[in-house]
């Protein structure tokens, strides 16, 4: 499943999202495994032989795409100035194309919904640990941040995992339920900096 590499024009750059708003279509009616090129080319108006132009294979659109989703939502977030602000723009992103959310989340191959998140939930904790840590009237060691932001990214991610599969039905419970646990972690952090 190996991506076809060459020097891309913007024109070739076009094309590739064109695929991937076909896929991430299809999507929406039946699973990953279950598409075949010629269905995403069609979508596109293309000839399956340009498809190969692009990438070898469906998986390997996917995998372009899963790339593309990362960098998207990090990019989202850099323009929101509170940590609900992200949480709730990062929620959006993931409704705005669900089906593909919840191809992710069942993909053949584990992990994949983690691999699109992470960065962005990453940021996020990080960005919370401090600023709660600081409200707490503390401030973090590196290990300490490093290790407060990974459980952070842990917890978020396993919310919005349950959030995706309907097992959170409203938005504000996942908003709530980690904004709480940091806001928790850091007097936590702060009371026990102050019996040492």
């Amino acid at each position: 499943m190996e991506q076809i590499t060459h020097e891309l024009r913007p024109r070739d750059n076009r094309t590739r999202e064109q695929l991937c708003a076909a896929l991430k279509s299809l999507l929406c009616t039946k699973p990953l495994d279950q598409i075949r090129v010629r269905e995403v080319a069609e979508r596109c108006g293309m000839r399956r032989q340009s498809f190969y132009y692009h990438f070898t294979d469906v998986y390997a659109l996917f995998e372009w795409s899963v790339d593309r989703e990362r960098d998207r939502l990090r990019r989202r977030q850099e323009r929101c100035f509170t940590g609900r602000q992200a949480l709730r723009s990062l929620m959006r992103c993931i409704e705005e194309e669900r089906p593909y959310y919840l191809a992710l989340r069942s993909d053949r191959r584990p992990g994949q919904l983690q691999r699109v998140l992470r960065g962005a939930a990453e940021d996020l904790a990080g960005q919370m640990t401090v600023y709660y840590a600081r409200r707490a009237g503390g401030e973090l060691s590196q290990e300490a941040l490093r290790r407060r932001t990974e459980v952070g990214t842990g917890i978020l991610l396993a919310l919005l995992d349950a959030w995706l599969s309907g097992q959170l039905e409203r938005p504000e419970q996942l908003y709530d339920t980690w904004e709480e646990w940091m806001r928790q972690a850091a007097l936590g952090e702060a009371w026990q900096n102050q019996c040492v």
